[in-house]
């Protein structure tokens, strides 16, 4: 158990992050129940892992530093979980913070330091109120070292600088670094520092169609992928309804260190920004212009910009670079044969690989099942940038009822209609879709029965290997139950991708840590379903899985993370990189010190958990051992919360980590009886072994 049992009277309302290695859990509570008291609605709070258990700290300042109450206190997290960044309203009370202090400051927080004024650090330069109207930032996105922030401000508000927008929202890079200290900046300029359109917005990475920002903010904060139109003569030229005007062409650009920007897409149609990679080297953007003497279609298609030195030479400052060459991704092998691309699926972190939608035949080579894409399909491919070779076909997918694209698809079923098809995978901003960091794995939920073992009407989650080309249905039955997780009733889920949508550019949200499905050597991966997929499941409600695989089987396995019995359905489930540790959240009880019925968050581990710290029997006479009447409101406790460590959930036989003990009983009194089955031998125990099974819920 991560979070304390007692909380305020309230629960965990979710996991906000998870740091990589496991160590700490960064999540949100309506409860105060530990550091000085906030003004906020939610606290955020830090659970950080000790040898002898878990504590918790919090992440806000208290209301004698922000007085103003926000709804979401948290807006990023760095990637270790070391810092969190927030935004709020100082001064003595709500009144002063509006109209004579600042406003809406955002405040960098180490996690190791106190929630007083000296652990609060200001990010770039005081914003001021102008001309006391309340000022209201909306926060884009961010670096991952909290160098540069990046926010808007509303329509029709005054800019904030000389050269900002008044009549649409500007994008401004709030920056700090040791050298030229702290600085404000408008992203979407030109040469002379105005503004490249005088109408219309700037949006960090895409809005236009598909919301993608992706990368958009480089590592280090240094390149800034925007997109923008090309000096509108009208303002209505801006409006959402003329975005495919060919005359009103919306293009892609980056900023180079607050001192140069280049033009990435062409200028004569609408081009839409789809991703980059971490150090902002090569940017992924779909047009339907021809950018390469190769392209002859006018058809949508996906190229790839590489952003890089003059000359071809490896090192330069970061404003001296260039787009030093164009690749178009999706070419057809036959002249003049359109690829028309649907839409990016999803890029890897470090842009090695790229998997994309396209309806023409990219590749004649058959996929693992020996099929081949067709045209018209909804075909699904990956593109390796690190050798320029063709698209590789995946698989084709489902965009309606017995139909893939534009062509009859018996391997989609018949219950797939326009709402609910895999059509979100390319076409909404947070699909269920990740990949490993280099693209080797990719993880996705989908309609279409791409393997033969596949015979189910409803979703399944899917692992596909671009090393060998294999595709794994993951959410299968535990042993073959269930029908093999066949009998069509439910779908079986992954987390949403976090490239896009709201916060969409929040570290915490493109590094996965409030969303990772899979490891990364692509061997686990947790999905949730209400699908029965083992028999220890009984409650007919959303539990969490986890399918593994060993180096030499034939195929994965599924286990059962989660208790199988709780009332409840499970939230919020996410695997760490290593595969060591599985964190959702429940309001089941599972260790003896979780009694309140609320929801808290659970670490299930590989290795075993803590020792059983029981707890001392204090002896009694008459009216002493009835106890009160009533659970008294518990104490809120001042600075941390520290728990003690409570029992482990017993080791579950086989693969399964919780079991109940009146079926412990109940297996123990049915083994005496009967004689050992088959899958009951020794060998067959040391292969099960290899499993999940030595996780320890915690």
């Amino acid at each position: 158990m991560v979070s304390p049992p007692y909380k305020g009277g309230y629960g965990a309302n979710g996991i906000k992050a998870v740091a990589p290695d496991g160590e700490s859990v960064a999540f949100v509570s309506l409860g105060a129940f530990a550091g000085a008291p906030t003004s906020n609605v939610y606290n955020g709070y830090l659970a950080s892992r000790s040898d002898s258990g878990w504590s918790t700290v919090s992440l806000l300042p208290p209301t004698a530093i922000a007085p103003y109450a926000y709804l979401e206190p948290l807006i990023d997290l760095s990637s270790n979980l070391g810092s969190s960044l927030l935004f709020t309203e100082l001064g003595a009370n709500n009144g002063t913070a509006n109209y004579e202090g600042t406003k809406a400051e955002f405040l960098l927080h180490p996690t190791a330091a106190p929630d007083t004024t000296e652990g609060f650090d200001l990010v770039g330069p005081v914003l001021k109120t102008i001309e006391n109207k309340p000022l209201k930032p909306i926060y884009v996105g961010a670096s991952s070292d909290f160098s540069h922030v990046l926010f808007q401000i509303g329509g029709g508000e005054d800019p904030l600088l000389s050269n900002g927008l008044s009549a649409a929202r500007e994008l401004y890079d709030l920056s700090s670094n040791e050298e030229s200290g702290s600085s404000l900046h408008v992203v979407g300029v030109n040469a002379e520092e105005q503004p490249i359109d005088p109408y219309c917005p700037v949006e960090l990475g895409s809005s236009f169609g598909k919301v993608s920002q992706f990368n958009a903010i480089a590592d280090g904060g240094q390149e800034i992928f925007f997109t923008t139109n090309a000096n509108t003569s009208e303002r209505a030229n801006c409006d959402d309804a003329r975005r495919e005007d060919p005359a009103n062409p919306g293009i892609v650009y980056v900023r180079l260190a607050g001192q140069k920007t280049l033009q990435v897409s062409g200028s004569l149609d609408r081009s839409e920004f789809d991703g980059a990679n971490e150090l902002g080297t090569e940017v992924f953007f779909t047009t339907r212009q021809s950018l390469v003497a190769g392209d002859a279609d006018s058809g949508e298609d996906l190229y790839m910009a590489t952003i890089g030195c003059p000359g071809g030479a490896v090192e330069c400052p970061v404003a001296a670079r260039e787009v030093s060459s164009l690749t178009q991704v999706s070419h057809d092998p036959t002249l003049g044969e359109a690829a028309e691309v649907q839409g990016l699926v999803r890029l890897s972190p470090d842009g090695s690989r790229v998997y994309f939608v396209a309806r023409g035949t990219l590749s004649q080579e058959p996929n693992a099942e020996g099929l081949r894409p067709e045209r018209g399909a909804d075909n699904l491919y990956v593109y390796d940038s690190s050798t320029a070779a063709a698209p590789v076909f995946v698989a084709d997918l489902c965009s309606g009822s017995e139909r893939s694209g534009a062509l009859k698809d018996p391997h989609c079923p018949a219950s797939v209609d326009e709402e609910n098809s895999d059509v979100a995978l390319w076409a909404t901003p947070r699909p269920e879709v990740q990949t490993a960091d280099n693209g080797n794995f990719l993880v996705f939920s989908t309609y279409a029965q791409l393997v033969s073992n596949d015979t189910d009407m409803a979703k399944d989650v899917y692992r596909y290997n671009a090393e060998t080309g294999r595709l794994d249905r993951v959410s299968i039955g535990e042993d073959g139950y269930d029908t093999n997780g066949n009998n069509s009733l439910f779908n079986a889920t992954i987390h949403e991708d976090g490239g896009g949508g709201e916060h969409g550019a929040a570290v915490y949200e493109l590094t996965g840590m409030n969303s990772r499905a899979i490891s990364e050597d692509g061997s686990r991966i947790v999905f949730t379903t209400e699908e029965p997929l083992s028999p220890h499941v009984v409650n007919h409600v959303t539990n969490a899985y986890e399918w593994h695989v060993e180096p030499g089987w034939s195929e994965g396995q599924v286990s059962l993370i989660s208790s199988g019995n709780a009332t409840e359905p499970v939230n919020d489930v996410v695997i760490t990189p290593g595969g060591r540790d599985v964190y959702f959240v429940t309001t089941q009880g599972l260790v003896p010190q979780d009694i309140d019925g609320a929801p808290d968050i659970y670490d299930a581990r590989l290795g075993g958990g803590f020792p059983t710290a029981p707890a001392s029997v204090e002896p009694c006479s008459s009216d002493a051992c009835q106890g009160p009447l009533s659970t008294p409101a518990p104490l809120l406790v001042p600075g941390s919360v520290s728990q003690a460590p409570g029992e482990s959930v017993s080791s579950p036989p086989a693969k399964h980590r919780v079991k109940s003990k009146a079926k412990k009983a109940k297996a123990k009194k049915r083994s005496k009886k009967a004689p050992l089955k088959a899958k009951n031998t020794a060998s067959h125990r040391r292969k099960r072994s290899l499993t999940a099974a030595d996780r320890r819920t915690r």
